[in-house]
């Protein structure tokens, strides 16, 4: 019985442990896009599902003021890398991959500020995406 109670402690302790090294499972998209800071999300909104785009690191000043309307879900005429900014899938000086889902349009899109990049308020809009990492 002493066996089988330290061979469980075991176990328990090891399954516990987890890496900070893993890699986050893979995303499954349509499509990826090369953006650039100005890139929106459009490309998806007839056929739905997921996507990503691949945006460039430490983009110049005049790319950094791309709109972006609501805080999640975002309209999909915003910059899809200035949203992940402000989700905080991404930051400008690393740039990365932003895989969004892309969603029906809502009636109403609310601004925030978060990591540094302000989003706006926008009414009815057609389209929208959330950004899923």
């Amino acid at each position: 019985m002493r066996r089988l109670s330290c061979a469980l402690l075991l176990l328990a302790s090891v399954a516990g442990c987890s890496s900070s090294d893993q890699a986050a499972p893979a995303v499954e998209v349509a499509q990826t896009v090369d953006a650039t800071w100005s890139t929106d999300a459009r490309v998806g909104r007839e056929a739905m599902g997921r996507y990503a785009f691949v945006c460039s690191p430490n983009p110049p000043e005049s790319d950094r003021g791309a709109i972006v309307w609501g805080s999640g879900p975002y309209t999909d005429d915003s910059s899809v890398c200035r949203a992940g900014v402000h989700a905080g899938a991404i930051t400008y000086a690393s740039g990365g991959r932003v895989v969004i889902e892309m969603r029906p349009g809502q009636e109403q899109y609310v601004g925030s500020v978060r990591n540094g990049v302000e989003t706006e308020d926008y009414g009815s809009w057609g389209g929208s995406f959330a950004v899923v990492r």
